[in-house]
């Protein structure tokens, strides 16, 4: 029997890196997945995620789509078992990098970069709570091990996924305390080889070429998307059912070093 067989999953940013990763273990895991994305997914996707699976469109910043988005998956398989808030920017765009050192950086940068990692997140939340209150849920989100440490060149960045950290907590609380079966985890990746990383066309965000870049991670290499997707299965799984409001560090070792 697969872990998530009957499940039904909402997962973010599926068209690319973490999420498409995600979706694709999800569904061969058993899981009725319904992919959403401001990308557009290519013609491989529903052929690469699984049979069964459908993707839909949507900006996680927008409140209305939200519902939509909660509607169509109610409709299309039953009901909603688990989100994965995997939808998220770090302000850079392939060589174009808006700086965002506290000396200099902007408000529609700082407000741009928020809106969507911190603000997306909170909406996915708030939309498939009502929908997850009666037969229970479990939500993962995607923080960054940028949460826990100083990034001087990313400040919007760390600060958004700081945010997800500590509000993954409050809703684990709040859900907890409320009598309702939801439990709600993050994960806090490190460098991953996704399109945020090593954008096509563009240079990698920790410089170099290939794993090159990667010197300041104690393992020495980036990690692969499904290094990621699996604790998020994991967390979304009944195997996790002890475990509420935790944040899960999958940084190949870069939360251990004492200093930066």
């Amino acid at each position: 029997m697969a872990r998530l067989d009957g499940k039904v999953a909402i997962i973010t940013g599926a068209a690319s890196g973490i999420g498409r990763a995600a979706a694709r273990l999800f569904a061969a895991e058993g899981a009725k997945v319904v992919g959403t994305d401001l990308q557009s997914a290519d013609d491989d996707w529903g052929k690469d995620v699984g049979e069964g699976a459908i993707f839909l469109p949507q900006d996680v910043t927008d409140e209305a789509r939200w519902q939509s988005v909660v509607a169509e998956a109610e409709a299309h398989a039953g009901g909603i078992d688990i989100l994965l808030n995997c939808a998220g920017i770090n302000g850079v765009n392939g060589d174009a990098a808006p700086p965002q050192a506290p000396d200099v950086i902007g408000l529609d940068i700082w407000r741009k970069v928020n809106r969507v990692n911190a603000e997306g997140t909170l909406l996915g939340c708030r939309a498939v709570i009502p929908a997850m209150k009666e037969g229970g849920g479990a939500i993962v989100n995607i923080s960054s091990i940028a949460a826990q440490k100083g990034w001087p060149t990313r400040t919007a960045y760390g600060a958004s996924k700081a945010a997800v950290l500590q509000y993954t907590r409050s809703v684990a609380r709040f859900c907890a305390e409320s009598g309702w079966p939801i439990r709600c985890n993050a994960v806090l990746p490190g460098p991953i080889d996704t399109p945020m990383i090593n954008p096509p066309g563009g240079k990698p965000l920790a410089g170099g070429d290939g794993q090159a870049g990667a010197d300041h991670v104690p393992i020495k290499r980036y990690g692969d998307p499904m290094e990621v997707a699996r604790p998020m299965l994991f967390l979304a799984s009944d195997e996790a059912s002890y475990i509420t409001g935790a944040g899960l560090n999958v940084d190949g070792g870069i939360a251990a070093l004492t200093a930066d």
